[in-house]
């Protein structure tokens, strides 16, 4: 039989204790963070992504101030200054980021527009090259499809 003596008994439980706190503190904050968090694309991906499929994309310059994408049109959680117009196919598409995927479906379902995670793909009513597109591209959903109305 191993004898130890006490001290050394002490330290090692105490050790241990400690390195179970930091697990279980660590996993807590590593399940928070996964669980919380919501699937967003930024800007940069959002272009990459498109770019990818349609290399010839552009930016539309706007040069007429009522052009303008502002977040007063549109609802909560718009992003000031994340509205663009893009040129897809030489048909324009407006794009909008929102600040949660939720509110983004909330804008695309009173609009009767499309939604991809956090942003509004809007102005796409009937347009078969746009709606192609940021379906294949992004997996965007109609919102009032997506909730059983028309």
């Amino acid at each position: 039989m191993l004898k130890f003596p006490l001290s050394t008994l002490l330290t090692l439980e105490s050790s241990s204790k400690k390195t179970l706190r930091k697990t279980i503190v660590l996993g807590i904050f590593v399940f928070g963070l996964l669980g919380c968090s919501e699937d967003l694309y930024s800007p940069s991906q959002m272009w990459r992504m498109a770019q990818k499929e349609e290399p010839t994309l552009e930016l539309v310059p706007i040069k007429d101030p009522s052009r303008r994408i502002l977040c007063i049109n549109f609802g909560p959680g718009c992003i000031k200054g994340t509205g663009k117009r893009v040129r897809i196919r030489r048909v324009e598409l407006i794009l909008v980021k929102f600040e949660t995927v939720k509110q983004a479906q909330t804008e695309a379902y009173r609009r009767g527009q499309y939604y991809a995670r956090n942003w509004v793909f809007d102005e796409m009513a009937d347009e078969p090259v746009l709606i192609d597109f940021v379906t294949k591209v992004f997996g965007a959903k109609n919102a009032r499809e997506e909730l059983g109305e028309q």
